[in-house]
Order: C-alpha cells, then structure tokens, then sequence
C-alpha cells in the first residue's frame, strides 16, 4: 500500500499547469498515512502534448502520454520497484501559478489529490 501511494503522489506531482505557462518547474506534497512526500515536477508543453519528469526521495519517473487541453492535463507515469510496476493515472487543473491534482492507480480504487505551485 505504501508503494502504491508514493507512485500516486509522483504521478501527481508530474501534472502540469495552464498550457500557456505549464513550462518549468512545480513543487507540491502529497500527504499520507505514511507521512508527507514531496514533489519537484519539470514540465514542458508543446502544443497539446505534455513531457517532463516528476522526482521523489524515491527517484525520478518519466512522464508518459501526456496530453495538455486548455487548461486541463493528463498523463501516466509508471513505478517500479523490486520487480513490479504500477501504472498511474493524474488529471490536473491548471490556475495561474497553481495546478490541482488528482492521482490514482490502475486496477485500484484508491484516489488521492494534492496542490502543486509553479516555482520557476
């Protein structure tokens, strides 16, 4: 279960912001039963496709299938550890300087949600 909410909070991590100033870098912390995990996104939109890396204290994960539509972002990133991955969904909402994500897990019925800012 702890590994399930470090992949989410990474995924959410990674959710960009409005698709004229998503570029750079945020910075949020997704709050567990386990304890509070930061966040550092680096972003880059280009045209409605979203790349970019979210790291942890875990590591970094690419972002996979990003989509950017208006203010609105989507991508997937995948978590792998001792052997098995777990692949994770984010939607993000993009206002000004902040961006509201929501991440959950393939196959699961968890769902968390998190605040990031634009820090660069």
């Amino acid at each position: 279960m702890q590994l399930v909410r470090l992949a989410l909070l990474l995924l959410a991590a990674a959710a960009a912001s409005f698709a004229a100033d998503i570029d750079g870098k945020w910075v949020g912390e997704l709050t567990t039963q386990n304890g509070t995990m930061q966040l550092t996104m680096m972003l880059k939109a280009d045209g409605e496709t979203l790349t970019g890396t979210i790291g942890t204290q875990m590591g970094d994960m690419q972002i996979k299938e990003g989509k950017v539509k208006g203010d609105e972002l989507s991508w997937v990133t995948v978590f792998e550890r001792d052997g098995n991955s777990m692949r994770i969904m984010n939607k993000a909402k993009v206002t000004g300087a902040e961006m509201k994500v929501t991440v959950s897990v393939e196959g699961r019925d968890a769902v968390m949600e998190y605040t990031a800012k634009k820090s660069s």
